[in-house]
């Protein structure tokens, strides 16, 4: 379902939309739509990072255990 929203851009902003779309052949909602959603999954992509981190230092955990963490959790799965 679409909803008709109005949004207000900076005019030069405005035309970069608008020249890229029209490059691509695309309508500038399908780019702006893009975009949106790109953005959006970057935050939640950084937000995911940012809370394992937080996580993983609790843990006491490196980089430098990420080759071995990975081996192990391989073993236990060919083990099951």
């Amino acid at each position: 379902m679409r909803t008709n929203r109005n949004i207000q851009l900076p005019s030069e902003l405005w035309s970069r939309v608008a020249e890229t779309a029209k490059a691509e052949g695309r309508s500038i909602d399908e780019l702006v739509e893009e975009a949106t959603l790109g953005l959006l999954k970057l935050r939640e992509l950084r937000s995911f990072v940012a809370e394992n981190a937080e996580l993983a230092a609790k843990k006491g955990l490196t980089e430098g255990d990420v080759p071995r963490l990975i081996a192990e959790s391989r073993a236990e799965r060919a083990r099951q």
